[in-house]
């Protein structure tokens, strides 16, 4: 399309849109943003501290499969008066010290309970990591989603001073109009009743970029103003493979939230099997050495001791204890596969939206392009009527208001498609930082 070919009203409207301003040197891309997340966003921030804590619970559980051993030592001054005689010996006061050490020593031979709580303790920590892995890939969600956000709200702001700035135009040839006597009054009321719905607009646009650009900076932990707008360099590439039940099979088998529910339904199961174990004889190696210096009325002396044997443990009877805690077991062990398969389904429902919502969004963002050229057109057209005569104000301004509202919405549905293309990769488990760095290089 030459711009010269246009009339001048089409060539004011375009101009308006489409003129870059320069992009501030301080201007970040979404990668940029990322970076910032990944070190001040709080949800990263608790998913890491509570990971490193889960994996703590591997190493105490193993703790109870190696040697134990207790050191303890004592030392205490006694005094020992004895009143009367004793065998003939007549009493006395004795002031003296005794004091000694211990070492015990011990080894599990067999506690089933150890070796269920070990496993349990290694299903935890990948649990853990799962999450973790789970927690990056929101992360890179989020970060997009608020920065299209801000992109769009930008985009909005752009668009709706354009509008204002179109139908201000019109209201004062609508006015210039009405005083020739070629209009009646009423297309100025309509014009300027457009123009002043034009500045309420306006001012919503301006504040849902305020909190737009508040919501970035929730995770970010900075104030972000200048950021890279979307280029026309932006692919739009539809999912391979082509097919839906592709696309569920591989969520069902990488998805990350059903891989935690997995571990999660393990980890209860394993909950079972520990207090079923209570009932299970214990095993361990047991040794000592004790060495104890003392006084009294019948003169200093020391003892040493040193016991090494087997000991064996038979629970009887703990009031029900295990049978009631094995019943809760079982029941938290039930109600974690059902949540499993709420995920699972869940997972099917997630991937399956994420694809459509791709395919659907490269129609739409195509459509919504063809749009923006018809609407232009239309606008030309009611604008050539308007001066020739043929066609009112409200004509026009309509045909306005239409091409501005096929600019956003195809502004808004570029983002929306590449947020799509995130969240289905997020859905099979398969996102990662390239998916942000392809991205990123279709920012200018």
């Amino acid at each position: 399309m030459r711009l010269s070919a246009l009339p001048h009203f089409s060539m004011l409207l375009l101009a308006t849109l489409w003129m870059a301003a320069p992009v501030p040197a301080a201007a970040k891309g979404l990668m940029d943003m990322y970076a910032l997340a990944k070190q001040h966003d709080t949800d990263i921030q608790i998913a890491e501290s509570r990971y490193r804590a889960e994996t703590q619970k591997k190493p105490i559980a193993r703790a109870n499969l190696l040697p134990q051993a207790t050191l303890k030592a004592n030392t205490t001054d006694t005094r020992h008066e004895t009143r009367g005689q004793t065998f003939g010996i007549p009493g006395r006061t004795v002031d003296f010290n005794s004091h000694g050490y211990s070492l015990n020593l011990s080894q599990a031979l067999y506690h089933r309970d150890f070796y269920v709580q070990f496993r349990q303790a290694q299903n935890s920590a990948d649990k853990a990591r799962v999450d973790l892995d789970a927690a990056h890939q929101n992360l890179i969600v989020r970060t997009a989603d608020a920065y299209f956000d801000v992109l769009a709200a930008q985009d909005a702001v752009t668009f709706q001073k354009a509008e204002k700035k179109a139908i201000g135009r019109q209201l004062k040839q609508a006015k210039q109009h009405f005083h020739v006597g070629i209009i009646a009054i009423t297309d100025v009321h309509e014009a300027q009743a457009s123009y002043d719905l034009a500045s309420v607009k306006e001012i919503e646009a301006l504040n849902s970029l305020e909190i737009s650009k508040a919501a970035l900076e929730v995770i970010v932990a900075q104030r972000m103003d200048n950021l890279f707008p979307l280029s026309d360099r932006m692919e739009l590439v539809a999912p391979a493979p082509n097919d839906t039940e592709d696309w569920i099979a591989k969520g069902l088998q990488q998805n990350l939230a059903l891989l935690s529910s997995e571990h999660a339904s393990r980890i209860a199961r394993q909950e079972v099997k520990l207090q079923l174990s209570r009932h299970h004889p214990t095993l361990d190696i047991v040794g000592s050495y004790s060495y104890a210096d003392t006084g009294g009325i019948s003169g200093p002396r020391e003892m040493e001791d040193t016991h090494l044997g087997l000991e064996l443990s038979m629970p009887i009877f703990q009031g029900g204890r295990t049978y009631y805690s094995t019943k809760q077991a079982r029941h938290n062990a039930a109600l974690a596969q059902s949540e499993y398969e709420k995920v699972r389904r869940q997972t099917i429902q997630d991937v399956r939206d994420a694809y459509l919502n791709v395919i659907s969004g490269i129609s739409r963002v195509k459509a919504l392009a063809t749009a923006v050229e018809s609407n232009e057109a239309a606008a030309r057209a009611a604008e050539a009527g308007f001066q020739a005569g043929t066609r009112t104000s409200v004509d026009v301004l309509l045909a306005v208001q239409d091409t501005f509202r096929a600019k956003r919405d195809h502004a808004r549905a570029r983002y929306d498609y590449l947020l799509h293309t995130l969240k289905l990769k997020q859905a099979t488990g398969t996102l990662s930082v390239d998916d942000l760095l392809k991205i990123d290089d279709w920012l200018n």
